[in-house]
């Protein structure tokens, strides 16, 4: 009887152990799962941000639209005088208006002199992508997963080259031809979904954040104030999924013989 019992008690444990056993493999099991499909999510979330960052320069670089911008109130031509360099037209990539760029849902930004922090509302703040909006689509797609804002800045590259976009063989006085203008253009693409912080402070740094901080001379900043984060900092300090893209143009008169 004894022997009996004791056979019966090690079945018990083996039984037992396979259970433990079967348990942590199992576990393992759904953790390794767990992080494929993180691994996998954050692929295809990286992957069509990239792709909304690039319908937007498709859009930009577009016959009919890149005639819009030459316009008098268009994305190129409002911001392209020599006292505009420091200022950047932002606006936000709205799937669902029928037009890619409208100066009346524009908003300027720029940093002026004495201030410690850029001035978002001089155009007003429609221009701004917001997640924690209640009304207007501010998402590139009516699937409302990513949103992306864009900027246009007029370059300051020319001041480091006093023939930047000058056409060669030509004097500026006598041909009366328009000066060539370097531009800047910012995409900022991100899935507010994605991130487990405050619609507020994603918003904060779309509508507070410069994408080129430019501090007026003689205007003192301290070196750790926040305002001198530029957009994608601003986004990686508070952990927010984004891609960011900038893209060079040069805007310039076409002249044939």
């Amino acid at each position: 009887m004894n022997i009996q019992f004791k056979q019966k008690g090690a079945t018990l444990i083996v039984v037992l152990i396979m259970l433990v056993a079967i348990t942590i493999i199992g576990t393992l099991a759904v953790r390794q799962s767990m992080v494929t499909l993180g691994v996998a999510t954050n692929s295809q979330a990286q992957q069509l941000m990239m792709q909304n960052s690039d319908a937007a320069f498709f859009n930009i670089e577009s016959g009919d639209n890149i005639a819009q911008g030459l316009m008098q109130s268009g994305m190129f031509k409002y911001i392209s005088g020599a006292l505009d360099k420091d200022k950047e037209l932002v606006f936000c990539f709205r799937g669902s208006e029928e037009n890619f760029y409208d100066s009346t849902l524009a908003s300027l930004m720029v940093w002026e002199e004495g201030k410690t922090a850029p001035t978002n509302n001089t155009l007003g703040t429609d221009g701004y992508c917001s997640t924690s909006a209640t009304s207007g689509n501010f998402f590139t797609s009516g699937r409302r997963a990513v949103m992306t804002q864009i900027a246009v800045k007029f370059t300051s590259t020319s001041e480091n080259d006093p023939f930047f976009g000058k056409i060669t063989g030509t004097d500026e006085d006598e041909s009366k031809l328009e000066t060539s203008k370097p531009m800047s253009v910012y995409a900022v693409s991100l899935m507010p979904t994605l991130s487990s912080d405050t619609n507020a402070n994603i918003d904060e740094c779309l509508n507070s954040r410069m994408n080129e901080v430019t501090i007026p001379d003689g205007t003192t900043v301290p070196a750790n104030a926040v305002s001198r984060q530029n957009v994608t900092d601003c986004l990686t300090s508070r952990n927010i999924p984004f891609t960011s893209f900038e893209q060079h143009y040069l805007v310039s008169q076409d002249f044939k013989d």
